[in-house]
């Protein structure tokens, strides 16, 4: 019987996070180990301190082993979607990466491939369908939904009864208002407080910082 390895596919800096994500879920036997990670742009992780998560070359040429199982290391959607279609094609298996810190209810519903950051929370009678990613410190209230391959940043509060489509991109620091909706595909800016529902395929972004005043060197 072959031995079972995690494998991540891509190679930027969520890849690195979830490499010590990945490695707690193996400590509290959640997850296999590290076996390595996959991407077409080459070894970019070279230079890195990762001496235990090799490159086992690009997406396109890879077959699946008996024993290897992927999770998507990638943010945007789209890429996600992608990287799903190449592999899943080929007899992929994408386990849920659930940190220990994460804080799943027992009524929460989560799909395949799904993926919760430390310190992220499912309520109560919550719906997380596949390969969604709730990054760190972020929470879905009582009754929400999200969508397939949706990817919520850090620091995201969504709350009872927001209902959110599926390839939605939001960034971090957001906070939906009770029994927003969210369309398919939409993206969210980080910072925003999302007070009405948002149309599919629409971008909604709050106002940028604004520089109020400046210190003058002192010339000398």
């Amino acid at each position: 019987m072959s031995k079972e390895r995690l494998i991540l596919v891509g190679g930027g800096g969520f890849c690195r996070e979830l490499y010590f994500w990945a490695s707690e879920c193996h400590a509290a036997g959640r997850l296999p180990p590290v076996g390595g990670y996959l991407d077409d742009a080459g070894d970019t992780l070279m230079g890195f301190d990762y001496p235990d998560m090799p490159w086992l070359g690009g997406v396109e040429a890879h077959e699946p082993g008996s024993g290897d199982r992927y999770v998507l290391a990638v943010g945007h959607p789209r890429a996600k979607r992608a990287l799903h279609g190449l592999l899943a094609t080929r007899g992929a298996i994408f386990p849920r990466l659930i940190h220990p810190s994460a804080r799943v209810l027992r009524t929460a519903a989560l799909g395949e491939g799904v993926i919760f950051c430390p310190g992220s929370a499912a309520g109560p009678d919550t719906k997380i369908n596949r390969f969604v990613t709730f990054n760190a410190v972020c929470g879905a209230g009582h009754d929400a939904q999200v969508g397939e391959f949706t990817t919520i940043s850090s620091a995201v509060d969504i709350t009872g009864g927001v209902q959110i489509g599926k390839d939605v991109m939001i960034g971090s620091g957001v906070t939906f208002l009770p029994r927003i909706k969210v369309g398919d595909g939409a993206t969210i800016g980080a910072g925003c407080t999302v007070y009405r529902s948002v149309p599919a395929g629409a971008t909604a972004y709050t106002q940028p910082a604004k520089i109020l005043r400046t210190i003058r060197k002192d010339p000398s």
